[in-house]
């Protein structure tokens, strides 16, 4: 511990005599001698004041600015020499010494004040030497802990209990890892909270944070020039210069770890990438086989295959969106980097497939993309070429064009015109008239009858109506439109329109 005045008053050889008293572990950081009434321009706080009294007298009506002075810039005490200038110490010095709490010390005049600074230099030395001691053992015990079974668990239970602190570690979304000890893990909301406002995206750079009382330190940890995780220590008092180097030792030893992860994760995306790109490519059996030898295992047919694009600085965020999400984990997905702004996932069609894709893009701003409808293992390669032309036609951010929409994609995109959207709002203007009078959406019964292919009970199934109500709207939807439903090419015009519609 640092000197304070307790130990600086236990020296029998300094002979020093309290007068007004202090807290006992009041710290003292420096020793300063001075004889001016104003020293706390020289002063920075902490020092034990040294003075004789030279410029003042016992009758001085100036001890009260002098000793709120002092207060003011929060010295640790003051030490009076007495003696020279004054037999004792001043009364009115004493008087405002104790009504502003300031710790007053009566210096013997047979105690030279180089004695006391010497006395305070040399504890301060000891107990730096002691704090490096203490830190090189925490950063051997922290090595040892790296080594072991345990790993970052391990480090970072260790790390909180060198330093005496709270100790959290997290990924690099701020989900907590481990923390030390249990209690820790109530302030995981509030420094994710300080992360995300900081936004830390820079390895060399740390965060200092007060919270509840306690004195935060954040310090991201780096794989490749990429933050990839936090460390997060907090305790009422501040790190300690000894007690950063273990800290320090802490996140590189951390890192460490990271940087093993990362080396395995990106030897998994190339064993992936390898699979898919065999699948896509027309190699069906050596793909199955490949994932069988590297312990992947290869979603079942029937297969759905979706491009997923965005911007290049975004793509390493949606390719781990995509790796991390629960739901294609279930689904088997085999999610694989394709070129500098897309990735490719291979994905066995399940319910809410599709829904799984969608919050991926929703996750990872300016993202979008194209999946197939599902599909044999052996027809993947045409599969893939359609979501490919589907993908680069698509709108540039934020949906997922489904399987269904994709013969239609490449020509509405050519059929934006104000000529066009005028013919499909005309040739829909008597749905829309019945529609101002009457309940029944028409429009959305069209919708459904034309997305299920004129089938009759599947239309009347997603509407929850029966087929005979489902026919009667149809009869009313033919009369309107003085139309035949069961001609192809009219169906086909009253598709189009309807989507160019969506664009009004």
């Amino acid at each position: 511990m640092p000197p304070t005045l307790h130990s600086l008053l236990a020296r029998r050889d300094l002979a020093l005599r309290p007068v007004v008293a202090a807290e006992p572990d009041r710290p003292v950081r420096w020793v300063h001698i001075s004889e001016l009434n104003d020293p706390t321009p020289y002063l920075e706080g902490g020092e034990l004041l040294l003075t004789t009294g030279l410029q003042q007298d016992n009758a001085h009506p100036g001890w009260e600015d002098y000793v709120a002075r002092l207060v003011d810039c929060e010295v640790a005490g003051l030490a009076f020499g007495v003696g020279l200038r004054h037999n004792e110490i001043p009364a009115d010095l004493v008087a405002a010494a104790r009504r502003l709490s300031l710790p007053l010390l009566e210096v013997p005049a047979t105690t030279p004040f180089i004695a006391i600074s010497k006395a305070v230099a040399n504890a301060i030395t000891r107990d730096e030497q002691l704090a490096l001691t203490g830190a090189l053992d925490a950063q051997r015990d922290l090595i040892r802990a790296a080594l072991a079974s345990g790993g970052a668990r391990e480090v970072t239970t260790r790390l909180a209990r060198a330093l005496g602190c709270w100790v959290l570690l997290l990924d690099r979304s701020g989900a907590l890892r481990y923390c030390a000890p249990d209690t820790a893990r109530k302030h995981v909301a509030r420094v994710c909270m300080d992360i995300e406002q900081l936004n830390i995206t820079d390895p060399q750079r740390s965060a200092a944070l007060s919270i509840g009382g306690d004195t935060v330190v954040v310090l991201p940890m780096g794989v490749y020039r990429h933050v990839e995780g936090f460390l997060v220590s907090g305790r009422p008092a501040p790190l300690r210069p000894a007690e950063r180097s273990v800290l320090s030792t802490a996140v590189g030893l951390l890192s460490l770890d990271l940087y093993r992860q990362w080396d395995l994760r990106e030897g998994e995306r190339r064993a992936r990438a390898a699979v898919v790109e065999l699948a896509v490519r027309g190699h069906a059996e050596l793909a199955v086989q490949l994932s069988e030898i590297l312990g992947l295992p290869f979603p079942n047919p029937p297969l759905r295959v979706a491009v997923l694009g965005a911007p290049r600085e975004q793509l390493p965020e949606l390719l781990q969106s995509a790796e991390e999400h629960q739901g294609l984990r279930l689904v088997s997905a085999l999610t694989a980097g394709h070129d500098s702004d897309a990735l490719l996932v291979l994905l066995s069609a399940a319910q809410g497939d599709t829904m799984c894709l969608e919050e991926v893009l929703m996750r990872v701003p300016q993202s979008r993309g194209a999946v197939s409808d599902p599909t044999p293992l052996g027809e993947l390669p045409d599969a893939w070429r359609r979501v490919q032309s589907v993908f680069h036609a698509s709108p540039t951010s934020g949906r997922l064009v489904i399987a269904q929409d994709l013969a239609a994609a490449g020509l509405l995109r050519h059929l934006g015109t104000p000529d066009a959207l005028g013919w499909a709002g005309s040739l829909l203007e008597p749905l829309d008239r019945h529609a101002s009078r009457s309940k029944l959406d028409l429009v959305e019964t069209l919708q459904i009858f034309l997305a299920h292919n004129g089938l009759i009970d599947a239309s009347a199934s997603e509407l929850g109506i029966h087929r005979h109500t489902l026919r009667y709207r149809l009869k009313r939807i033919a009369e309107l439109l003085d139309c035949d439903l069961d001609n192809p090419t009219v169906r086909v015009e009253l598709w189009v329109a309807l989507r160019l519609r969506d664009r009004l």
